[in-house]
């Protein structure tokens, strides 16, 4: 009978866990042909053992698919955890045209911050988090039991006027070192990244191993 148990909780385990990949890949975001979520492809496999980075993560393999554009994987599917693609010293009207773009393809992005950051998240069915979900789970940091966002969105929050339903799946980030709207005559060039990613994927792929 425990085997029995043990074999159901085994074969339930690694069903989520490849269910998971599946939500994530579903959501459809990504950059340059990679996708978090989906498996690379051939050509991109060859990548992964031409251009390997060391990486601490026994679970997690990373490689350079170019000088500017490192991408992260679970090393038993080789399916995409993370994307980081840098830009060095672009000028403001470059990464407004990027903001732009990103806005068009996504839509109102979920918050601006410290006006160097701009970044929207998604949950399971696609839907973005508001701002709303955001500030609701800011809140709650004022908790005594301090809260994940993760933790934060599985139940309604008692102190938030707004029910906190949403589960976040995938984030897509554009960071500066810089404002990316600069005020002065001369605006000075920046260094910025664009990174997509899932926490649930990476959780996933580090839980595995435990």
């Amino acid at each position: 009978m425990k085997r029995l148990v043990l074999f159901v909780l085994v074969v339930f385990g690694i069903y989520s866990y490849a269910s998971v990949f599946d939500d994530v890949a579903v959501i459809n975001k990504g950059v340059d042909g990679y996708i978090v979520g989906k498996q690379l492809t051939q050509n991109q496999q060859q990548l992964l053992k031409e251009k390997s980075v060391p990486n601490s993560n026994p679970n997690v393999k990373s490689f350079l698919a170019n000088k500017d554009l490192l991408i992260a994987v679970n090393a038993q599917n080789l399916k995409v955890l993370a994307i980081n693609k840098r830009y060095h010293q672009i000028s403001q009207e470059n990464i407004q045209k990027m903001m732009s773009r990103l806005i068009y393809d996504y839509e109102e992005p979920t918050a601006m911050a410290h006006e160097k950051m701009i970044y929207w998240i998604w949950d399971a069915d696609g839907k973005k988090l508001s701002e709303d979900d955001l500030k609701a789970w800011k809140d709650s940091l004022n908790d005594k039991n301090k809260k994940t966002l993760a933790d934060f969105v599985k139940k309604d929050n008692s102190n938030s006027k707004k029910k906190a339903d949403f589960n976040p799946y995938v984030s897509v980030k554009l960071s500066a070192d810089k404002p990316i709207i600069q005020k002065q005559e001369k605006p000075e060039l920046i260094d910025a990244y664009l990174i997509i990613s899932s926490d649930k994927l990476i959780t996933s792929t580090v839980a595995l191993a435990k």
